[in-house]
């Protein structure tokens, strides 16, 4: 054990930091340098493979952990293929196209400054979620802790700990166990093998990657197209100048929207901080719910790929479950998560899903073999543009359809100390109703007039209710009804 000058309790990895989805907390109180090498250190004995790629968004802290993890990896016995900073859908794109056994991306996603994280994924790009190996990778994280450090003190140094890990870095460096690689022509190629430059050209778009990681990737696609892309806080750091990391909270879609305006541009896009999430702003600045981009993109796909099952996510149901019908799909309504989508998809070797928070999965088998699913935000953004250029319309004229058929609530957020007692509620006042428990509880009435869903949050102590009906009045009707019960 190295002796100790200020002594530090490390005695189990937080247990705080295992999430429903991935790993995330505050850096250095929840999840530090000793974490991150014992985690990298489990993940390692758990693949019981010789090779690994791994890659990180632009915070401060996500550096800080990086290295840290990528000695645990190599003292597990791993070689490791290093992206660098990259966007999440990146970093899984580079373990189907390249075939590796496994994929870490460090990152804490759209969450607050002062954060950072891990999405741990296998050879199918299969994510860590808590039903999904995160409960395995903290057993095994936990023993090796013990092997790690002589736990009789329970302490070890920090000071002395980094220059050991910088100095086994140096050491392995030499031993050419980490190599720098990039995938970012392999993706380009996939990305523009579903739009021919043509058939966006001439578009005038709003790029901001929110001073986040995609912005790189974006522009190795974009930057070769006959379009005119203006780019919005694409210079990667820590300190987001303009607006926050999550692109749904309005005050993040300012400056897009009086860029739009300004410019006159075709629509406009935010990425968030790891770039795995894609919001649309129409023409006239107006923010566009993901959940109508969905149904967009899901008949989109569906021209692409007949008679195809397309995943959704279960919080909304009407609108998209009509669309695709209408064009010859079928539907799989999905309890919300990447990580739970992700899963399901490979499993059943589904083409493509999507999530009311701006996640888009594809399944290489779209356009060449094997099956393999990640998430993605700029092929739907692409196949966006080449609709709207096909059908010479607006964004706004182009989700109008679905607007007019069912309108939404948005989400709204309360506390309810009792979920259970809630979901009688609910039921004893909604006789004659059709339920479902696959994500909280789902509602639907007579003749597919509305639906809700209320579903208790993963990440805060509240529950989400998401409403849907034919009209404002019954919406409105429906609202009253639910929310006076509690």
């Amino acid at each position: 054990m190295i002796k100790c000058d200020k002594k530090i309790k490390f005695n189990r990895v937080n247990k705080k930091i295992f999430r429903e989805y991935d790993i995330r907390g505050k850096y250095p109180k929840e999840l530090d340098e000793s974490s991150a090498y014992v985690l990298g250190l489990a993940f390692a004995k758990m693949t019981g493979s010789k090779k690994i790629v791994v890659g990180r968004d632009t915070r401060l802290e996500s550096e800080k952990v990086f290295w840290p993890l990528v000695d645990g990896l190599i003292a597990g016995g791993l070689r490791v293929y290093n992206l660098g900073v990259c966007a999440t859908p990146e970093l899984f794109f580079a373990v189907g196209a390249k075939k590796f056994p496994g994929g870490v991306m460090v990152t804490a996603s759209h969450s607050p400054a002062g954060q950072t994280g891990f999405k741990f994924c296998d050879g199918q790009g299969r994510v860590y979620g808590l039903k999904t190996g995160l409960k395995k990778l903290e057993k095994v994280a936990n023993q090796e802790v013990k092997k790690t450090w002589n736990m009789e003190y329970g302490t070890w140094n920090i000071k002395s700990k980094k220059q050991e890990i910088k100095k086994t870095r140096n050491q392995e460096n030499k031993k050419s166990k980490t190599d720098f690689i990039s995938v970012a022509s392999a993706y380009k190629k996939f990305a523009l093998s579903f739009v021919k430059p043509a058939q966006v050209s001439g578009l005038k778009i709003i790029l901001d990657a929110s001073s986040g990681a995609g912005s790189h990737l974006a522009d190795v696609v974009f930057s070769t197209l006959p379009l005119r892309a203006t780019y919005v806080n694409f210079q990667p750091n820590d300190k987001y100048p303009d607006h926050g990391l999550n692109p749904l909270l309005p005050e993040n879609q300012t400056v897009v929207s009086t860029e739009i305006k300004k410019q006159h541009a075709d629509l406009g896009i935010i990425f968030d901080g790891d770039a795995d999430r894609a919001i649309f702003l129409d023409e006239q600045g107006k923010f566009v719910q993901p959940y109508y981009i969905n149904c967009l993109m899901a008949e989109i796909i569906l021209q692409l790929k007949k008679k195809i099952t397309i995943v959704v996510d279960g919080r909304l149901n009407l609108a998209i479950a009509q669309t695709i019908k209408k064009n010859g799909g079928r539907i799989l309504s999905h309890r919300a998560g990447y990580a739970n989508f992700i899963h399901t998809m490979s499993a059943k070797k589904l083409l493509f899903g999507c999530e009311n928070s701006g996640h888009f999965m594809f399944n290489f088998s779209l356009k060449q073999n094997p099956s393999y699913v990640y998430g993605d935000v700029i092929i739907p953004v692409l196949l966006v543009l080449k609709y709207l250029k096909e059908n010479k319309i607006k964004l706004s004229q182009a989700v109008k359809k679905f607007k007019d058929d069912y309108v939404i609530s948005g989400e709204l957020n309360f506390p309810i100390s009792n979920f259970g007692r809630a979901v009688k509620k609910i039921k004893n006042n909604f006789k004659g109703a059709k339920f479902s428990k696959l994500d909280g509880l789902s509602v639907w009435g007579k003749n597919q007039d509305w639906f809700f869903n209320l579903r208790p949050s993963h990440t805060e102590p509240v529950v989400r209710l998401n409403l849907e009906a034919r009209n404002l009045k019954i919406l409105q009707q429906l609202k009253e009804q639910v929310l006076k019960l509690f």
